[in-house]
């Protein structure tokens, strides 16, 4: 069994990575998918401007993925890395990729000398999801949703 490797993702894995974001939409999107959006999201990463995307999987076919940015609270100078996503195709979630990816994460973190944050906002599988990140990292607080109804059609409506 080979070791599952985290990649800093590149170019050529653009695509792919648009692919991993419309099928996390599919199954977590509160609010309706803008393509545009999520490329320019991806190009800034992948020009490491102001984050990184890692990566699991083959040059140009990713199976996994996390995006961090550097990011500051509204009443702090303090900077810190933020998830925006984490991510495992389904046909590949019988893996340590969850892991790695948040192991990832955390060695990110601690090159940078940052604090990381992570959270879920999710309505499918929600409370394994919690289980994981709550064995990897320590625990601040939740997320809560009014008004679904006013953010137009989304996963959440299946």
């Amino acid at each position: 069994m080979t070791e599952t490797i985290v990649r800093l993702a590149q170019p050529q894995d653009e695509d792919g990575i648009v692919e991993l974001c419309v099928l996390l939409h599919e199954e977590n999107g509160l609010f309706p998918l803008s393509d545009t959006k999520v490329r320019a999201l991806v190009k800034r990463a992948l020009d490491r401007q102001g984050g990184i995307i890692g990566v699991i999987g083959d040059l140009g076919s990713p199976v996994a993925g996390i995006q961090l940015a550097i990011d500051q609270m509204y009443y702090s100078d303090q900077y810190f890395l933020a998830e925006g996503f984490n991510f495992v195709r389904p046909d590949h979630r019988k893996s340590d990729f969850a892991v790695k990816l948040i192991d990832y994460a955390k060695m990110c973190a601690d090159k940078m000398a940052m604090p990381l944050m992570m959270g879920i906002l999710s309505n499918h599988r929600t409370e394994q999801k919690i289980r994981l990140y709550e064995r990897r990292l320590e625990k601040a607080g939740a997320y809560f949703v009014y008004g679904r109804q006013y953010a137009g059609p989304g996963a959440w409506d299946n």
